[in-house]
């Protein structure tokens, strides 16, 4: 397969996807269902997500993660087991921070992907996948969100103004 034809699939494939989306927002029903585990073995079923998530989910996550400073020994994300620094209603906080303390951090990786996953699928309540890594970061985050959003697109290998659709298909 040429490189030509790899992009061209590429380009179907996130067609499709902005489609069904779009679709989405009329109230169509989701096909994607869930299956057992992640590749990495984690159980999502606890936080009602499918068990297995494509790769741009996971690229997004990590490039979240690394912004939120989850590899950074001693963090707030890293002693919550929280790698997208997530504040989720109802669930126990770090002590002395706002921040959703998770049991582990499969757990903490678990609730990042669910949460990219309800942008893929047009189920966010606060991110639609028209929006750009700049616009996601006025929401994602209270502070520094032109850094975060010049990071986290660094990361991924596109701009600011890339919108989510490009990024999570």
């Amino acid at each position: 397969m040429t490189n030509q034809e790899t992009i061209g699939i590429g380009l179907i494939g996130a067609g499709l996807l902005w489609l069904f989306h779009r679709s989405q927002q009329a109230g169509n029903q989701s096909p994607l269902t869930a299956t057992v585990t992640t590749y990495e073995g984690f159980d999502l079923s606890e936080y009602g997500g499918p068990t297995s998530y494509p790769q741009p989910i996971k690229d997004f996550a990590v490039a979240i993660a690394k912004q939120e400073g989850f590899y950074v020994a001693g963090s707030v994300p890293q002693r919550a087991n929280n790698p997208g620094d997530l504040k989720l209603p109802g669930k126990p906080t770090l002590p002395g921070t706002s921040i959703t303390m998770f049991e582990s951090a499969d757990a903490g990786w678990n609730a990042l992907y669910r949460q990219l996953f309800l942008i893929l699928t047009g189920q966010s309540s606060y991110y639609n996948l028209d929006m750009t890594i700049d616009d996601m970061s006025r929401v994602w985050t209270a502070t520094q969100q032109v850094p975060w959003a010049t990071n986290v697109a660094m990361m991924l290998g596109v701009s600011r103004s890339t919108p989510l659709w490009q990024v999570l298909a």
